[in-house]
């Protein structure tokens, strides 16, 4: 079942005194100081929820272009979410780099992380950037679909168009997808459904369980995380997968078997992935300076190359979707999500999930 200057006072005291006394003598020079350059960590403790492929990705960059040694463990998103919940206030990294928008509204609620007003990022608004600077949005993501071209030839089947389409029948225990559960990707699909299926139709919340119920028919297991469906899906074991779109234009070049929707007929759904800086660190100036980084264009284009991430930068092209982002399902609304997410994953797993 289924993130000095000192400023030189003795010709302002001469002037002053000029007015008293006959005669100033000159002011002895002022030599400014600099401000002392600190130093970066040499490592950094990070929670990261991108696939351990895309972690290793983001990683290496920052290593490349600051010298900082990332000191991180895969987890999933909601795992990320549990963790920094279970911490609060007293965290045992020092950043997040990868979370959904409800912990970021969380975390800007509670003060549990520390805003800054970063140079690279200053050109960026809403929903990029926080107005009060607690978060840094790196990029919207979308979830798709993928297939295995073997397994879908060998059945007579075409890749499926349509959010509509994955309720057939036929596709009986050949659908996987992240658990909502542990999931960024499997939470974004719920919120999506509920949207779609729910509140757009006219049906309200009942709307996107009807249609949770009918998909959940035709899976054959939910995953851990949002890249789990990928890696099946091109071993051969499923001929359908829902989830990230990180590294799927790679794994084709690699050579492995795989074909992707890069339009939904309704739209994609979509969420934001976050940065901040956690309340405690002992390590502030070296956290404001990866934020920086992660601000710059060259951070950016790395997102979209292997994450297909929509970033504040319009001009960055997608490995998937071009310059731009894909048509959304409308109305999406994160707000209503972050508010009601705790109750909509517990009710779905009280329904797909057995104990």
């Amino acid at each position: 079942m289924k993130a000095k200057m000192l400023v030189s006072v003795g010709l302002v005291v001469c002037l002053l005194m000029a007015f008293a006394l006959p005669m100033c003598a000159p002011a002895p020079p002022v030599e400014e100081e600099e401000e002392e350059e600190q130093q970066l960590a040499s490592s950094i403790k990070i929670y990261m929820s991108e696939n351990p492929d895309s972690n290793v990705v983001i990683s290496a960059n920052i290593k490349k272009y600051t010298g900082v040694e990332v000191k991180q463990h895969f987890m999933s998103n909601s795992e990320v979410h549990a963790r920094v919940l279970a911490e609060a206030p007293n965290f045992a990294a020092e950043m997040v780099i990868g979370c959904g928008s409800p912990l970021a509204a969380l975390i800007k609620n509670e003060k549990w992380s520390i805003p800054y007003d970063s140079p690279t990022w200053r050109d960026a608004v809403d929903p990029y950037k926080d107005a009060d600077n607690y978060w840094f949005n790196l990029g919207n993501w979308s979830t798709t679909l993928v297939g295995n071209p073997d397994l879908l030839a060998a059945a007579g089947y075409e890749l499926p168009t349509s959010w509509a389409e994955l309720t057939d029948p036929k596709w009986k225990d050949q659908i996987i997808y992240p658990s909502a559960l542990t999931s960024g990707n499997g939470w974004q699909i719920l919120l999506g459904m509920m949207t779609l299926f729910g509140f757009n139709a006219g049906k309200g919340e009942e709307g996107g369980w009807e249609y949770m119920e009918a998909l959940d028919e035709n899976v054959h297991h939910y995953t851990r995380g949002g890249s789990d469906p990928l890696n099946l899906v091109t071993a051969g074991e499923f001929m359908l997968g829902v989830g990230t779109p990180a590294g799927i234009v790679q794994r084709a070049e690699q050579g492995y078997p795989v074909v992707w929707l890069d339009q939904w007929e309704e739209g994609f759904g979509y969420e934001g992935n976050y940065a901040f800086i956690l309340k405690g660190t002992e390590e502030l100036y070296t956290c404001q300076k990866l934020i920086d980084f992660l601000g710059t264009k060259e951070s950016g284009q790395a997102f979209a190359d292997y994450l297909s991430f929509i970033t504040k930068d319009p001009t960055l092209e997608t490995a998937l979707y071009g310059i731009g982002p894909p048509r959304y399902i409308p109305n999406i609304d994160l707000t209503w999500g972050a508010e009601n997410r705790d109750r909509l994953i517990a009710e779905w797993k009280s329904r797909f999930i057995v104990d």
